[in-house]
């Protein structure tokens, strides 16, 4: 360990751990040698360590670090050397106890913090981004259901005058036998009808967003059905110069699907076809059947429709079918749509059972692939042709029906309540030729007019001011005013809970905007008709027995000269059981048992019912009115006349006569 003779060396170096021993000694020329030592290690004792004779000095697990030992001596004459001896110990640390270990210590910890820190910015960073994405995924929902909501209001509104766009347009076409006329009504009555396939979808997302789209399955000849679809597109074709063609085998095909979403889903598709192709393009419509012979009962059919657009980039084909997804191109940028035609298209060949597929490539065009697998119909229940199962857009004009009316003051007194005043006046001028009309532009107003013309039958809107048609048709039912007047809702909601709320307030029917006049008409007359055959079935089981009354028996006698009297006297004041008893020689207690025991009733309960039989005979003979009536029956006031009248007869006089 020693570098140098340790008689001269100044310091001694040792490395962490080696436990060392330092042996020392002082010159005595005496014997025996009884020096006595005293040492310390400085910088690892503080005090002196009395030796005695002990020449040695043992340390074992000193710290690193600079110590110096020192030693003094005593000799047997109690001289001691103050300077003494010393060495310079020098313990080496270890390795990871060094400067640099520390350096590296520092610089790993921080290194180490750094990456703690790092990774919870980073993970802070995450939860935040997850937030935003969050909260931006819900702010987009909330901005897609006020969309929803906006464009479903909206659709509310087009109805109406979408339905005097088609109403008018319908019976033009019915009137009207010049061709060239017909033919721009046709068109009129098509545009309107795609028109109102644009508002039904709206109405349909809606429907799709709540879970309220059921399918409506009906048997029908699915290829004359695709071939009226394509037909009616066929002007538009013209009008874009657009050549559209279909290949539609085999000639009949009967199964079952629902008539009106695939009519949505052909339309959404031939659409986009005629807005992404140019002028001078082409449109194809195929259909054909494939794996038909797997299962005689099943069909698979096959719909494409391809056009020769502008096409879609590849990073987008995958995207057309989400809501509210919208290209960019220049070209289209003038009719972009809403973005949910083909989400809608989707939903509704899933719901069928079936995919939609589509292959698009930029400016040579796209094409949109259905695979519907749908249930066959027996050939025993195609009891119906091919007319039967025409498409809603066919050209063919309404027929009219035929209605026969009554004509001069015995018309029937209809109430029409509408807040649009377009609407309100064509309705009126359709049906003044049926019926008396009045109207009203609000519930309120409409509640007024029931009261005051007590019309045979209400027609109402559903959404008004004031008081909309559910608030006015609970009030008209509540009513035992009112309360046997028919009411028809008309509204531009078509949920069945819409319905169902309307038909629960006690409304009769219920007609979704826009519809068919002549079903209204029709609706009509049949609802008087059979309020009329009520009237007359509950009137007839009313029967006032005439007067006067053959009389045979001694009661019967008797019971006729009781009336008699009772008629002569009764619209005296002071008219009273005892006069009646002390005219028949009889005390009030035999009179009262008399007339008790052959009418069942006691005396004041006759005559209240003969004077109720002698008013009912005079309303539906007389044209008193209800107050003169009243007294001419001996009553003292109509309001009590009324109350009695209703107790026996379960109505009131007016609806009695």
């Amino acid at each position: 360990m020693l570098e140098e003779n340790i008689s001269v060396a100044k310091n001694l170096s040792l490395q962490f751990g080696q436990n060392f021993s330092i042996a020392y000694s002082a010159l005595n020329y005496t014997l025996p040698n009884q020096n006595r030592y005293s040492y310390r290690l400085k910088g690892f004792e503080e005090y002196w360590n009395n030796a005695g004779t002990e020449a040695t000095a043992n340390y074992t697990n000193i710290d690193p670090g600079t110590y110096t030992f020192e030693v003094r001596a005593i000799n047997n004459d109690g001289v001691s050397n103050t300077k003494g001896a010393k060495i310079t110990v020098i313990i080496r640390p270890p390795f990871y106890r060094t400067t640099a270990a520390y350096v590296f210590y520092v610089l790993f910890f921080g290194a180490f913090l750094w990456f703690l820190r790092r990774r919870g910015i980073r993970k802070l960073s995450k939860k935040y981004e997850l937030q935003q994405e969050r909260y931006e995924a819900e702010r987009q929902h909330e901005v897609d259901l006020l969309k929803i909501k906006f464009l479903t209001n909206l659709s509310h509104e087009f109805r109406t005058p979408i339905s005097l766009i088609l109403a008018p347009a319908d019976n033009l076409l019915s009137m009207h036998k010049d061709k060239h006329i017909a033919t721009q009504l046709t068109v009129i009555r098509r545009n309107a009808k795609r028109l109102l396939h644009l508002v039904n979808q709206l109405l349909d997302f809606r429907k799709m967003e709540e879970q309220e789209l059921t399918l409506n399955i009906s048997d029908g000849n699915v290829v004359s059905f695709v071939r009226d679809i394509v037909e009616s597109f066929q002007d538009l074709g013209v009008s874009k110069n657009v050549e559209l063609t279909y290949q539609i085998s085999p000639e009949k095909l009967f199964v079952k699907f629902d008539h009106d979403k695939l009519e949505r889903v052909l339309f959404n598709l031939l659409s986009n076809a005629f807005k992404f192709t140019p002028s001078g393009g082409k449109i194809y419509v195929n259909l054909d059947v494939i794996d038909e012979e797997m299962d005689a009962r099943l069909s698979t059919i096959r719909i494409s429709v391809i056009d020769t657009g502008i096409g879609i980039p590849a990073e987008k084909i995958e995207r057309v079918f989400d809501r509210f997804f919208q290209g960019r191109e220049a070209f289209v940028v003038s009719s972009e749509g809403s973005g949910i035609g083909l989400s809608i298209t989707r939903e509704f060949v899933q719901m069928h059972g079936g995919i939609l597929k589509v292959e698009s490539e930029v400016n040579k065009g796209t094409a949109f692939i259905i695979e519907l697998p749908l249930s066959n119909v027996l050939e025993e229940e195609q009891t119906l042709s091919e007319t039967d199962f025409q498409y809603a857009v066919s050209i063919d004009p309404p027929i009219k029906t035929k209605t026969t009316t009554t004509t001069g003051t015995n018309l029937p007194t209809v109430l029409i309540v509408d807040d649009n005043d377009d609407f309100r006046f064509y309705l009126k001028d359709y049906l003044k030729a049926f019926y008396n009309i009045a109207d009203a532009s609000d519930g309120a107003e409409g509640w007024n007019k029931a009261l005051s013309c007590h019309p045979d039958l209400i027609v109402s809107d559903v959404n008004m001011p004031f008081m909309d048609g559910l608030q006015l048709s609970r009030k008209i039912k509540g009513d035992k005013r009112t309360s046997h007047i028919p009411i028809i809702l008309l509204t531009a909601l078509t949920g069945t809970e819409s319905q169902l709320n309307g038909l629960n307030t006690g409304a009769n029917d219920y007609l979704t905007k826009p519809f068919n006049f002549e079903i209204l008409q029709t609706k009509i007359r049949n609802m008087l008709a059979l309020n009329l055959n009520s009237k007359k079935a509950y009137s007839k089981q009313i029967s006032i027995l005439p007067y006067p009354i053959n009389i045979e028996s001694s009661s019967e006698k008797f019971l006729n000269n009781v009336v008699v009297y009772i008629d002569e006297r009764l619209n005296k004041e002071n008219f009273s059981i005892e006069d009646l008893s002390r005219h028949f020689d009889m005390s009030r207690g035999t009179f009262y048992n008399r007339i008790l025991e052959i009418t069942g009733m006691s005396p004041i309960e006759f005559i209240r019912s003969y004077k109720l039989d002698r008013a009912a005979t005079l309303l539906t003979e007389s044209d008193y009115t209800v107050t003169e009536i009243s007294y001419k029956a001996g009553f003292a006031t109509p309001h009590y006349f009324t109350k009695m009248f209703k107790a026996k007869f379960n109505m009131l006089p007016s609806e009695y006569r």
